[in-house]
């Protein structure tokens, strides 16, 4: 029975190929996850973009200049000789475009497990939990779509607005959010929405429209417009489009005053020349990284009181993101080049896919 893995060209992402692979057995200890399927979102070409310098071509390793770019899916246990893990169980979690993956399950709970294979020790351990997939842990089959699409995303939108709650909010008076037609973007300005700062979306003239309908921005600008913003208030800058150009005019236009930058996604990886961001003048631009956050909130709060937290605010995102997107299916790996250029392009903003054997 064969598989299959969908390489990326890591020099040019634009370039892709489908490779036919034999099925994995599982050794002893481990488990192979038959990928059913996983979301396709602008924050996957993040993972391709900054690949070399995060790590994230290490989680699942190709050779000769090829990778595997990293998305969240589920995961049917096929095959398992490990103690706690049974054929048929379904997981949520960080998986290759691929066909199937083979795993090493270790701290297996009633919860999940961590995947213990030797390569992933030192990369995040957020991104090596695998979630059991149950009705009493949160993980309803008709909400299948959702957790792949919102999830990993969301998860970053909520500690955003912790960190920044956690700082006071930098001390700003308004916070903008650049790439604001962005999944994670809105999502941050969903869990700000009663925080007394005022929140501006900044976004392309051709997804003003989409933006201005979500509701949750108290003033729509376009990148062309930094300039017209209210450059006397304390300011907090959230970059997701990783913009240079739009970095460096938020930098200059609001200077002194600018008291926080925080780099979180890529969404134009396209226009990363420009000055470097250490020259700029305002707060120095710094990478936001969710699992840092994740791990000091479960070190402060402990995990169940972190997982009742962000589950209460999950739900409460749920309830409304349906009248702004529309999550679209595709067979895999039928149809993966196409929806992968697609979203390498950058896809309409009301628009979500679902990768699905």
């Amino acid at each position: 029975m064969s598989s299959y893995h969908f390489l990326v060209n890591r020099a040019d992402l634009a370039e892709t190929r489908i490779e036919t692979v034999e099925t994995p057995s599982a050794g002893p200890g481990e488990v192979v996850l038959r990928v059913e399927g996983f979301a396709l979102t602008a924050n996957n070409i993040t993972y391709g973009v900054a690949g070399d310098a995060i790590g994230y071509w290490q989680f699942f390793p190709a050779a000769g200049g090829w990778g595997r770019i990293p998305v969240w899916g589920i995961g049917t246990v096929s095959e398992s000789a490990a103690e706690g893990v049974a054929v048929g169980d379904r997981y949520y979690g960080y998986f290759p475009m691929s066909g199937h993956l083979s795993v090493e399950p270790g701290k297996v709970s009633s919860h999940g497990f961590a995947d213990q294979s030797a390569h992933r020790q030192k990369l995040p351990a957020v991104y090596n939990q695998y979630a059991l997939m149950t009705e009493a842990l949160g993980f309803g089959e008709q909400q299948d779509n959702h957790q792949m699409v919102y999830r990993p995303l969301f998860t970053t939108s909520f500690m955003l607005d912790d960190f920044f709650g956690d700082n006071g909010c930098f001390g700003a008076g308004q916070i903008i959010l650049a790439s604001a037609s962005s999944k994670t973007a809105f999502g941050t300005a969903f869990m700000m929405r009663d925080r007394p700062q005022r929140v501006i979306g900044l976004t392309s003239s051709a997804n003003r429209a989409f933006v201005e309908h979500l509701g949750l921005y108290d003033q729509v600008a376009s990148y062309d417009g930094v300039a017209s913003l209210d450059a006397t208030v304390p300011t907090a800058y959230i970059d997701m489009s990783g913009n240079r150009q739009v970095l460096a005019a938020v930098h200059h236009h609001f200077g002194a005053r600018l008291v926080s930058s925080s780099s979180v996604g890529i969404t134009h990886r396209d226009a990363r020349g420009g000055a470097d961001p250490k020259t700029l003048p305002g707060a120095r631009p710094t990478l936001f990284f969710a699992p840092q956050q994740i791990q000091k909130r479960n070190q402060e709060w402990g995990p169940a009181v972190f997982r009742r937290k962000l589950a209460a605010a999950w739900q409460a995102f749920l309830g409304a993101v349906d009248d702004w997107v529309e999550i679209v299916e595709s067979p895999a790996p039928d149809q993966l080049a196409e929806v992968y250029q697609t979203v390498l392009d950058g896809a309409p903003p009301d628009k979500a896919y679902v990768l699905r054997r």
